[in-house]
């Protein structure tokens, strides 16, 4: 919300009204909505609780009492039982993240178990708290092959007009239904979630938008037994919930965290001494 709130403050109050309709409409959907994407393993409960605080008190005083009911924690390393449990209180009803330990996902892609829901402190809170979890099949960023903007330039466009030489559509188009056929057997139900962005993305609309818009017009013309849509957490969310699925339970955290054999993250979370203690004499 803080980069958000810099580009809002320099916007017309005509421009803000579109926005507004945007967000009214479903087009636009703000989720998470901290200030920030707090870590997990090294924040104190009170920086969580004040992080988020800040970013939703923003959003409810500039968007008619918006409440961000998603949470996208896509990138920290390692996941508490706090956080769960104070998300399920800020009234989020799901969140979404991509780092996962790597036996654990190996093991989780194998059962068809990437989703679960989450019931932190179950021992002394019971079934009060409860929060539906999904995990990303390929970290957060686009699929391998399909990365279109001013950062990420090695992918070629996706060219649908078939009188040019440069035509690929028919290519890119059975490169992603072999990637989404992959994703049926990791995950429960028809509907599949598959992020589109990366780290430091959409920085050129034409470029995010454009191969995008060729591959889905392209596809869904040649594929009946597949439908690409653009979508948000909440239309995907909505769209599990209308098929009888029913999901795994965790109760514990997810500590200690690697991304790969013998590289732990556990010193990350355990050598910030100092840090913490300016944080908490500040």
């Amino acid at each position: 919300m803080k980069f958000f709130s810099m580009f809002w403050e320099r916007q017309t109050d005509e421009m803000k009204e579109k926005i507004r309709g945007l967000v009214k409409n479903g087009q636009l959907e703000f989720i998470n909505a901290g200030w920030s994407m707090h870590d997990e393993a090294c924040t104190h409960y009170e920086d969580m609780i004040n992080n988020m605080m800040i970013g939703h008190e923003f959003l409810e005083r500039e968007f008619d009492g918006y409440k961000p009911k998603v949470g996208w924690h896509i990138d920290p390393f390692g996941h508490s039982n706090a956080n769960p449990r104070l998300f399920a209180e800020m009234g989020i009803d799901a969140w979404f993240f991509a780092r996962i330990d790597y036996e654990d996902k190996e093991k989780r892609l194998k059962d068809k178990t990437m989703q679960w829901i989450w019931k932190p402190f179950s021992e002394s809170l019971g079934d009060q708290v409860s929060l539906f979890t999904h995990t990303m099949h390929n970290h957060y960023c686009y699929p391998r092959g399909f990365a279109y903007d001013v950062r990420y330039d090695d992918d070629n466009p996706v060219v649908s007009d078939e009188s040019l030489e440069t035509f690929n559509a028919r290519f890119k188009s059975l490169d992603l239904y072999e990637y989404i056929l992959e994703m049926t057997l990791h995950y429960e139900g028809n509907h599949f979630l598959i992020p589109w962005g990366c780290d430091f993305s959409f920085s050129n609309a034409y470029l995010a938008y454009h191969s995008p818009d060729n591959l889905i017009k392209y596809f869904n013309s040649h594929f009946s037994d597949m439908t690409l849509m653009y979508s948000t957490p909440s239309e995907y969310l909505d769209a599990l919930k209308s098929q009888d699925i029913t999901f795994s339970v965790r109760y514990d955290d997810m500590f200690p965290y690697a991304d790969r054999a013998d590289d732990y993250w556990t010193g990350y979370f355990t050598s910030r001494a100092l840090a913490k203690k300016m944080v908490r004499e500040a």
